[in-house]
């Protein structure tokens, strides 16, 4: 199906960009709060990001991703782009490259766009927690290491597991925001143009 047919949900494009930008400086402030530690819909930008902007801005989310990632380590007295960073940002793209892509093979619809963000959460999880284990000397490097990377973490730390229940928490939030918006879209309240079309 393609993404630009008249039967796909015609978003106008301020309230896409409105969506995209509360989430960023969302994510900015969250990381100050140690409250809502990781509540930020980060894969929910990026996924839901591309979804909604479609093949040609696809890469827009992982931009304002990177930019708010090095606000953040500045804000945090660190900076600059690290190893870490660069495994964070490939996955970023990769997550709004493939909502791009979906919005092309099942047309934009809420079941894709909450299915797809959650799924790319957590592949997210787990591919830093991997990145954890291998990188943190306090790991085992066997199967039992890696597990408690995935689940309870290093002891100084919360557990692993709840960072995942808070991406989930604050990426259902997001994708029930950007749902509701989409429904009334879809149902004539907004017919404009795509933001493919601007």
């Amino acid at each position: 199906m393609n993404s630009d047919s008249s039967s796909a949900p015609r978003f106008q494009p301020k309230v896409v960009w409105a969506l995209l930008l509360f989430t960023v400086v969302y994510r900015i402030i969250a990381s100050q709060i140690p409250a809502l530690s990781n509540t930020s819909p980060a894969m929910a930008l990026c996924f839901g990001g591309g979804l909604l902007l479609g093949r040609k801005f696809w890469w827009i989310p992982a931009v304002l991703m990177l930019g708010s990632d090095l606000l953040i380590g500045f804000l945090n007295g660190g900076g600059g782009i690290g190893s870490y960073t660069v495994m964070t940002i490939l996955l970023f793209c990769g997550a709004a490259w493939l909502g791009s892509r979906c919005a092309g093979w099942s047309g934009r619809t809420w079941p894709t766009m909450w299915c797809g963000v959650l799924l790319s959460s957590v592949v997210f999880y787990a591919a830093a927690n991997t990145f954890a284990w291998i990188g943190a000397p306090e790991y085992s490097k066997s199967l039992a290491g890696w597990w408690q990377s995935q689940t309870v973490g290093l002891p100084q730390y919360p557990p692993s597991w709840l960072f995942l229940r808070n991406a989930l928490i604050g990426d259902s939030i997001w994708c029930a925001l950007a749902g509701f918006v989409f429904f009334f879209q879809k149902h004539g309240v907004a017919q404009t143009a795509t933001p493919e079309s601007v």
